[in-house]
């Protein structure tokens, strides 16, 4: 072997002997039988050979054998350098998106490539030891961070906690429940246990949506796939349940923290995922949480024929001292009715329609056999403490509701309370109903309804409330007041000539504190409760109806009162 020097590396390359003594020797002779007459060369070479040649061969291993050195020293000056380097800053790679990540100890940060050069090179500048090495050693940095996926990467315990309390309780209601999530995150992100399925409440759609899009965006990974919001024959033994707080449906509960803890929250899933295993692991054996391990697991452990029970034993009453008439006349829950309460309490289980309804009835026949009468598709002498509340207010509705193009945002809540004054008025016990119910019982029975945001309807108007005619008389009694006060001022004040400078504007939030005074002073017999509305429907009637008297979209010009004499 010999060794070749590269001048622009500062490196020594190995490579094999291409010629053998013998040669050497060949030319050797070769130059003194050239020279054999010529008595000045003869000398030449023999003082080359004897006094120059040896000392010149050992003055290139010398130098050789210097710069090996160094380059060792530079090579363990490196490895050094590097090492220290990425411990004390965590780059992390993902080359899916080809995006750098940088850990502080207590975020994930989405870092520029051109950052990370530049700290790679200005830090090797500062120690000047490996100036000579600076491309060299920048080139095998970028090379180890690029091998340093975020999927391995480990979350400090500050981390961690800072990802549950930001999701517990606002979102799960305990800390192992927080983690389970996480864990599946994480499965789905590394592609574990893609065979089962995690049913999640719909009110959970924009939130999964939005970690998604951002997953999507960050690591290029899906993490909702094996997310579901309804049942598709899906086999029982692969369906869990996860279970969210009802408040993840407002935008605003999450949005928030979606911003900031994002790229946090799909590390440490995928550090649960790598640490536990998979999240069905987690629940058996590490949670110790009972629980959740029975919910989660619901569906998994439940038959359907224990689950018609629950609800037969938990909203049917089944009277079976008395003896059952079959006819027209006698209770009855009919097929239509039957669907809503076996809604009702899947809404109570906090769980998908996992029975279909072409399977769901003959099942509850065969349980209630002696109570079905098939010619009225109805079951008879049997009831249930619910329909009494959703026959009142459908009776409410057929009789107070009426269709109007005119009308819109009449909200739930005001729904309620014109059911509370309807009952008032008519001698009816006011039942009980939540907002969410009442949603559940227009969205079944009165479907033509369209509900918006969960909150609204339009097109819809109770008769014994006019919206309109309430805002109209408030104005109206503002307006007097209004030009009252500017009339008594100018008597004052007598100028010369009269100006209106005199006359002020009023704002459109003052017009509606007046309108809620004169509605609380005012109540008539169909309002007596007081009802207002909100003050978005008080500035969109206001915008249409006085359109020309608006000025900035916050004030109502006193050409709108004022009367000029």
């Amino acid at each position: 072997m010999i060794s070749i020097t590269n001048e622009n590396e500062n490196e020594v390359i190995e490579q094999p002997l291409s010629y053998d003594k013998q040669c050497s020797i060949n030319i050797v002779e070769s130059l003194y039988e050239k020279y054999a007459d010529d008595v000045y060369m003869h000398n030449k070479l023999n003082n080359y050979f004897n006094n120059h040649l040896s000392t010149m061969f050992d003055n290139m291993q010398l130098l050789r054998d210097q710069r090996i050195l160094r380059i060792d020293e530079l090579s363990c000056e490196q490895d050094i350098f590097i090492e220290s380097f990425l411990n004390n800053n965590q780059y992390f790679y993902n080359s899916t998106t080809s995006n750098y990540f940088f850990y502080d100890g207590l975020k994930y940060i989405l870092y520029n490539e051109d950052d990370i050069l530049h700290h790679v090179l200005t830090s090797i500048s500062r120690g000047r030891n490996l100036m000579s090495w600076k491309q060299k050693t920048k080139i095998n940095i970028m090379k180890r961070i690029r091998d340093n996926t975020l999927m391995n990467s480990i979350p400090e315990s500050n981390t961690i906690q800072m990802v549950i309390n930001a999701l517990y309780p606002v979102i799960f209601e305990t800390k192992n429940a927080v983690k389970y999530f996480l864990t599946i995150l994480g499965d789905n992100i590394l592609r574990k246990n893609t065979s089962n399925i995690h049913f999640i409440n719909q009110t959970a759609k924009n939130f999964m949506k939005n970690m998604n899009n951002i997953s999507q965006m960050l690591i290029g990974s899906n993490i909702s796939q094996t997310f579901k919001f309804k049942y598709h024959d899906h086999t029982y033994n692969n369906c869990r349940l996860v279970d969210v707080n009802d408040c993840i449906k407002n935008d605003s509960m999450w949005s928030s923290i979606i911003n900031i803890y994002a790229l946090d929250i799909l590390c440490v899933s995928m550090y649960y995922s790598n640490r536990y295993s998979n999240a069905d692991y987690f629940i058996t054996n590490v949670c110790n949480d009972t629980t959740l391990e029975n919910r989660a697991f619901f569906i998994k452990n439940i038959e359907p024929s224990e689950l018609i029970n629950e609800f037969i034993d938990g909203f049917i009453d089944i009277d079976a001292s008395k003896t059952i008439d079959l006819n027209k006349n006698a209770t009855q829950i009919t097929w239509k009715n039957m669907q809503y309460l076996w809604r009702l309490f899947l809404d109570s289980k906090h769980i998908p329609s996992i029975i279909f309804l072409h399977t769901l009835k003959p099942m509850l026949i065969n349980r209630l056999d002696t109570y079905y009468n098939v010619d009225i598709d109805s079951f008879i002498g049997i009831c249930s403490k619910y329909i009494p509340s959703i026959h009142l207010f459908l009776h409410f509705w057929n009789n107070a509701m009426i269709n109007d193009n005119n009308e819109d945002q009449l909200e739930i809540d005001e729904i309620l309370s014109l059911l509370r004054t309807w009952c008032d008025l008519n001698n009816e016990c006011m039942p009980s109903l939540t907002d969410k119910q009442l949603l559940d019982i227009i969205d079944y029975y009165i479907p033509s309804v369209i509900i918006e945001d969960d909150k609204y309807i339009s097109n819809i108007r109770c008769v014994l409330w006019n919206k309109s005619t309430d805002i109209i008389n408030a104005l109206t009694t503002l307006k007097n007041k209004l030009c009252t006060e500017s009339t008594i001022l100018i008597t004052e004040l007598n100028p010369r000539p009269l100006s209106p400078a005199i006359y002020k504007s009023i704002s459109i939030y003052d017009a509606y504190q007046h309108y809620c005074k004169y509605i609380t002073s005012s109540s008539t017999k169909l309002n007596s409760r007081n009802l207002v509305v909100s003050k978005s429907y008080f500035e969109n009637f206001i915008y249409y109806n006085l359109n020309e008297y608006i000025i900035d979209d916050t004030f109502i010009s006193p050409e709108w009162y004022m009367y000029i004499t």
